[in-house]
C-alpha cells in the first residue's frame, strides 16, 4: 500500500475540485467502450480543476496461455505477437493529454496477472510512460488544500483500491465496498473491479480541537467501468457467458470544496 501527498492551491471563491476515478477500462478487447473512454479524457481535459487517479485494469492484458485467452475477442489493434507492449503503448498514448493531472495508478488483477505469469511489469511501464506514480494495489491520498496567501490549509483524505472478489450483487458489491471504507480512515473512497457504480456513504462521530462532538459523512463508491457485458452481434464475453448483470458504463467523479468543506460523489457517464 502506498501514501501519496499532493499540495493543492486554491482561491476564494472559485475552490471546487473534481477527482475522477478511472479504472476497468480493459482496453484490447472488443468489449471495450473505446469511444466512451476517449470523450471522458477530453472531457477531464477541459474541466477547470480536475484530477484523476486509475484505478487499474486499463487493459486486457491476457494472452493465449491464460486459460481466460478468446483471440476473437481481441481488439484489431492489438499485435497479438506483442501483446502486453501494445495495450500498454495504447493506454498511454490515450492518456497522455492529461498526464499532468494524474494522481498515480493503481495496477488490477489483469496487470497482476501478467506480472507473474509472463514477467511483464506493465503497470511501471504505463506509469514510467506517462510520467506519473505508481500507486501499487491500494493507495491513500493526502490532498493538501492551501489557500493561497493566507494561512488557511485543508487536509482531504482519500482512499482508494482495485478491490477483489466475485460479487454479483448490488448488496455484496456494497459490503466489499463498506469493508474498505471501515478499514481505511479516509474522507472519500474509490472502489474498482466490480464494474459498478454505487455510491455509499457512512457517518461516524468525532470531536474537533476544543472538544465538540460533531457528525463527519465519509462518501465512497465503486467505481464503475468502459467494459460492455453485452455486445450485440459479436463473440460473448466472459460475463455474458456468465450471465452477469450489465456493467455500469461510466466513472466515479468526486466534487470537493475545501473552503466549504463540501465533499459529494456522482457518476460520469
Amino acid at each position: 500500500m502506498e501514501v501519496v501527498s499532493i499540495q493543492v492551491p486554491y482561491t476564494r471563491p472559485n475552490a471546487e475540485y473534481k477527482i475522477y476515478c478511472i479504472g476497468d477500462i480493459h482496453a484490447g478487447t472488443i468489449h471495450c467502450v473505446e469511444d466512451d473512454v476517449k470523450r471522458k479524457i477530453q472531457e477531464i481535459k477541459s474541466t477547470k480543476n480536475a484530477m484523476w487517479i486509475g484505478m487499474g485494469d486499463m487493459a486486457e492484458f491476457i494472452t493465449p496461455s491464460d486459460p481466460r485467452w478468446n483471440g476473437d475477442a481481441i481488439a484489431s489493434w492489438v499485435k497479438k505477437d506483442d501483446i502486453g507492449h501494445s495495450q500498454e503503448g495504447w493506454i498511454i498514448d490515450l492518456f497522455t493529454p492529461i498526464k499532468d493531472r494524474c494522481i498515480g495508478l493503481l495496477y488490477g488483477n489483469h496487470e497482476d496477472t501478467i506480472h507473474k505469469h509472463s514477467h511483464q511489469d506493465v503497470a511501471q511501464h504505463i506509469c514510467d510512460g506517462l510520467g506519473v506514480k505508481n500507486l501499487g494495489y491500494s493507495t491513500w491520498v493526502h490532498l493538501f488544500f492551501k489557500r493561497e496567501n493566507s494561512n488557511e490549509a485543508h487536509l482531504i483524505k482519500g482512499a482508494f483500491t482495485h478491490g477483489a472478489g466475485h460479487a454479483i450483487t448490488e448488496g455484496a458489491k456494497i459490503n466489499n465496498l463498506m469493508r474498505f471504507m471501515k478499514s481505511f480512515e479516509a474522507d472519500f473512497y474509490g472502489y474498482g473491479h466490480v464494474h459498478d457504480y454505487i455510491p455509499k456513504s457512512f457517518t461516524r462521530l468525532v470531536t474537533n480541537r476544543s472538544g465538540r462532538i460533531k457528525n463527519q459523512v465519509a462518501n465512497g463508491a465503486t467505481t464503475g467501468c468502459w467494459f460492455r457485458t453485452y455486445t450485440q452481434g459479436t463473440n460473448a464475453s466472459y460475463g455474458e457467458m456468465k450471465v452477469y448483470p450489465p456493467s455500469e458504463l461510466c466513472c466515479a467523479v468526486f466534487t470537493i470544496n475545501p473552503n466549504t468543506d463540501f465533499l459529494d460523489v456522482g457518476r460520469s457517464i
